[in-house]
């Protein structure tokens, strides 16, 4: 990745979860793997979009699984506003790849006849997960593909209603998908930790100032069973289960009306939340080529992306002054 330190650049990943119903029965497929192992090999694909895959390969877009083997992420390389169309088409291509390839998987795995699709609209849809073959898999870490199983730190005692006839969390966890944007602004001549922390805070507040979300809050659970939540399951999980989050949400505006040293302070204990491995979803600082980027991780995985666009938009005038 090349940083030009005077263009407003950002790049998106979006996850997809890969999803079985059959009836009343609805599961993760666990297939991520195969699916991308078929990409990269650009076997079993129409010689168009195979084009289409290997250009954006080119340019430095990546696809992969997410954490679980139901779960894929696209991400796209860095782009500056006025090609953000073509940001779009890149997201298009990989869906339609991905349709295709369990079109194939549908008709060379028959015990699987119900319907199997790609999604980004749900950010927990059950707590049930299939392998090919159709059988329940409970384990989670035959569903995962790291060695890290989560950790939540929220209290047992204030799990939020929605959640509490689930008996593992982590299989809960292990279907949820975000959309996740990565920018940096233009940066000025003499740029430091000041303005750092000045365009981070700026950039949170703009985030919690604004409803960049979906209004589809339904979770599905099991069958029949559905659950109405008064927010995004996600959303409602994150709040419970990230105290980072809820915590500079709660304080930006006292962050926003503190002098430079005190923003800075407050950026730096944010870093050390980070560097000590505290998990939040609300979001990282990365560091390229000695250049801080800024990702948003709080966005729900069905946002629109005209939503997107419109966040960028508004990040995109945010001026810090040398």
């Amino acid at each position: 990745m090349k940083i030009v330190p005077d263009k407003f650049e950002f790049g998106i990943e979006k996850e997809y979860a890969i999803v079985y119903k059959e009836r009343d029965f609805i599961s993760y497929l666990l297939a991520s793997q195969q699916i991308i192992d078929k990409i990269m090999s650009k076997s079993d694909i129409p010689e168009h979009l195979v084009k289409k895959v290997g250009y954006l390969f080119s340019k430095g877009w990546e696809i992969h699984p997410e954490y679980t083997n139901a779960l894929i992420e696209v991400a796209s390389p860095p782009y500056t506003l006025d090609s953000f169309d073509e940001v779009i088409d890149g997201f298009q291509t990989f869906e339609e790849v991905v349709c295709k390839l369990l079109t194939d998987f549908k008709q060379i795995n028959p015990n699987l006849n119900g319907e199997i699709l790609i999604t980004d609209k749900f950010s927990c849809s059950t707590d049930t997960f299939i392998n090919l073959k159709k059988e329940k898999i409970t384990d989670i870490k035959q569903i995962i593909l790291t060695d890290e199983v989560v950790t939540f730190v929220g209290s047992k005692n204030l799990i939020p209603n929605s959640f509490k006839k689930i008996k593992d969390l982590n299989l809960l966890y292990a279907g949820f998908i975000s959309t996740h944007v990565t920018l940096h602004p233009k940066y000025c001549s003499g740029w430091d930790i000041k303005h750092n922390a000045e365009y981070f805070w700026i950039l949170l507040n703009l985030l919690f100032m604004s409803e960049y979300d979906i209004s589809d809050s339904t979770f599905y659970y099991k069958g029949k069973d559905e659950i109405r939540c008064a927010t995004t399951p996600r959303s409602e999980l994150i709040s419970w289960a990230d105290k980072t989050s809820t915590f500079y949400e709660k304080g930006i505006k006292q962050i926003m009306k503190g002098d430079p040293p005190e923003k800075v302070d407050a950026y730096n204990d944010f870093l050390n939340e980070q560097n000590k491995g505290n998990r939040t979803y609300l979001a990282k600082i990365k560091h390229i080529e000695g250049w801080p980027l800024f990702e948003i991780r709080r966005f729900h995985s069905g946002i629109s992306i005209n939503s997107i666009k419109e966040f960028l938009l508004n990040a995109s005038k945010i001026v810090i002054n040398p």
